[in-house]
């Protein structure tokens, strides 16, 4: 197991990677949200917003002072709001957002002007035989004039997986968003993990746990299961816990079975289902990200989170 594996394992690796960067809104328009409109090439950082673009249309963009993984400069939106573009790869590395081992990109607005803007992602990789061991991070912040309405933002996400083609996998996921301080306006959380117990029988099992409150990650909606309906309005606490285990084809064992909970926190609203002849009762899918962060979203064949 590589030493980025096992560091990752740890909250600590979390901890680690919000107290280095953070994100938000980036302050000019065009693409996703304003980040990751740039590329490298052996070190060299180039910025394109379309069409060759390297400047907003109505913008001022001062040259660049760049170096071996390097991009810094100013941009002004012509209305009084200035801003220092910061870009900070590996050096002699060639590639993308996202597909580099290191990046961060922050916009700082100048005039002693409190908030930032940052995104920063982690990739490690390593190869031993047939396993590939992977470590993702990335982390945003947006505070201050980048805060969006609901006030300061913050959304992280580590991901370790473990993959051998002729072995048993692991992979684990986390998801955190939220808006106000310390989410008092709101949060997502979403852990999963999924291990492979025996490859030649297929034999898995997989877990989810989905928190989340506030009208910006929960609209009105309901859930049933064999048990009942548990239903909540927007914005308040909803929980969902699934667990699900596969050994029906394990010599000696020939189980399975699936667990699915629902709970509105705030009215004490629960209904749940238990099987012992299915392990995917009301089956959620283990990987997939809240779609946007900020919808109610069905993930696998039902669920709605």
């Amino acid at each position: 197991m590589s030493k980025a594996f096992k560091a990752a394992s740890s909250i600590g690796a979390v901890t680690l990677v919000l107290s280095g960067a953070a994100m938000a809104a980036a302050p000019f328009s065009g693409g996703t949200n304003g980040f990751d409109q740039w590329s490298v090439s052996t070190g060299t950082v180039t910025v394109d917003l379309g069409a060759g673009a390297t400047c907003p249309a109505g913008w001022t963009c001062s040259p660049a002072v760049s170096g071996d993984g390097f991009y810094q400069r100013q941009v002004d939106d012509g209305a009084g709001n200035s801003y220092f573009q910061t870009i900070i790869t590996d050096k002699n590395v060639s590639g993308a957002p996202g597909s580099l081992s290191f990046s961060d990109e922050s916009f700082v607005k100048t005039g002693n002007t409190g908030g930032l803007a940052d995104k920063s992602s982690i990739s490690d990789t390593s190869v031993t035989g047939s396993l590939t061991e992977t470590f993702a991070a990335s982390t945003e912040l947006n505070t201050g004039w980048a805060a969006p309405a609901g006030g300061d933002e913050v959304k992280i996400y580590q991901g370790i997986i473990a993959d051998e083609a002729t072995a048993e996998d692991f992979r684990t996921d986390f998801w955190l968003a939220q808006l106000g301080n310390l989410g008092t306006n709101g949060k997502l959380m979403r852990i999963t993990s999924q291990v492979d117990i025996e490859l030649a029988t297929g034999a898995t099992q997989d877990f989810v746990l989905v928190d989340r409150n506030g009208t910006a990650y929960v609209s009105a909606d309901s859930a049933t299961t064999t048990n009942g309906t548990t239903s909540w309005l927007a914005g308040e606490n909803v929980k969902g816990i699934f667990v699900g285990q596969d050994m029906s084809n394990v010599v000696g064992v020939n189980q399975m079975f699936g667990y699915t909970s629902y709970e509105n926190i705030d009215t004490a609203a629960f209904t749940d289902e238990f099987s012992l002849t299915s392990s995917s009762a009301v089956d959620w899918d283990v990987t997939a990200p809240p779609v946007g962060w900020g919808t109610l979203a069905t993930d696998g064949t039902g669920g709605p989170f």
